[in-house]
C-alpha cells in the first residue's frame, strides 16, 4: 500500500462475548505506530466500554437506519454522542435489504416525506440517520453514478 502506518482500522466483532484479546493486539500496533486510530463495529455498549479500558477508540461502525434502529442500537448511538465518539452506521439506505443494496420497501411516511421534499426515500433514509446527531457520519456505498450525486447532495438537507 506504500504507507508506513493505517489511519484508523476497525475490529469487527463476529460473535464474540469478548474483544479484548484482539483488540489488544490492535492497540499494540497502535503503540508501534502501525495504526494511527482504533475503532470497532457491530458492537454492544460493554464492548465499548472493554476497548476503551485498553486504547481510545475513535469510532463505532453499528447496523443502524431509520427502519433498524432498536432501543440496543439507539443506546450505543447516545454513549457515542456523550463521549464524542464518532457513530458511523451501516445499511442506513439498505434497511431492511442490508448486504443486497437500497430497500425499494418504503413506508408511507418516508414516500410522504420524500415527496414533501422532491427527494428519494435513499436521501430521507440517509438525512434521518445524519440528523441524529453531529457525532453521525455516513458511508453511502454506491457503484452508480447517479446514486452518488443523490448521497451527496442529502447533505444540503436541513
Amino acid at each position: 500500500m506504500g504507507r508506513d502506518h493505517l489511519d484508523v482500522v476497525y475490529l469487527r466483532r463476529m460473535g464474540q462475548d469478548s474483544i479484548a484479546e484482539y483488540f489488544g493486539a490492535l492497540a499494540e500496533l497502535r503503540e508501534e505506530g502501525l495504526i494511527r486510530h482504533l475503532a470497532i463495529s457491530d458492537v454492544e455498549p460493554r464492548h465499548l466500554a472493554e476497548a476503551q479500558a485498553i486504547a481510545p477508540v475513535v469510532s463505532v461502525q453499528n447496523r443502524f437506519g431509520l427502519d433498524s434502529s432498536s432501543p440496543e442500537a439507539d443506546e450505543m448511538l447516545r454513549i457515542c454522542g456523550e463521549q464524542g465518539v464518532a457513530f458511523v452506521p451501516f445499511f442506513a439506505i439498505a434497511g431492511e435489504a442490508g448486504p443486497q443494496g437500497a430497500t425499494t420497501a418504503h413506508d408511507d411516511e418516508v414516500l410522504a416525506v420524500a415527496a414533501a421534499h422532491h427527494a428519494s426515500p435513499a436521501q430521507i433514509r440517509l438525512a434521518w440517520s445524519l440528523a441524529q446527531g453531529p457525532h453521525v457520519l455516513a458511508i453511502p456505498g454506491t457503484g452508480n453514478p447517479d446514486h452518488l450525486v443523490e448521497n451527496v447532495a442529502t447533505g444540503g438537507f436541513g
